[in-house]
């Protein structure tokens, strides 16, 4: 995870506290019921769905998506050529009758 994206969450939770603490609540605690529901549920249930949507946000931009192929050497460095040891050994493991 970036370090871009611990700071947002760092946000998105004291902006949390901050919105879901006394003086916020208390500008909700009403008569007045949308659709039924009252205001401060309303506000409560509506408000933990947005940061709920906000934190999968910035999870999902924040992953690393490493491809599956690996990168192709450069073109202009020579491979490297193997030791003769390694090639006996690779040679004598290919063909057990050959023996050491």
């Amino acid at each position: 995870m970036r370090q871009q994206s611990k700071e947002y969450i760092v946000i998105a939770f004291i902006v949390s506290v901050m919105a879901l603490n006394y003086p916020f609540l208390d500008l909700f605690d009403t008569a007045w019921m949308p659709l039924g529901i009252p205001l401060l549920y309303f506000y409560l249930y509506l408000f933990w769905f947005a940061i709920i949507v906000l934190l999968i946000a910035v999870v999902e931009h924040s992953e690393v998506h490493e491809t599956d192929q690996r990168p192709s050497p450069p073109s202009n460095v020579p491979a490297r050529p193997r030791p003769a040891a390694l090639e006996r050994s690779a040679a004598s493991d290919a063909d057990p009758e050959r023996g050491s």
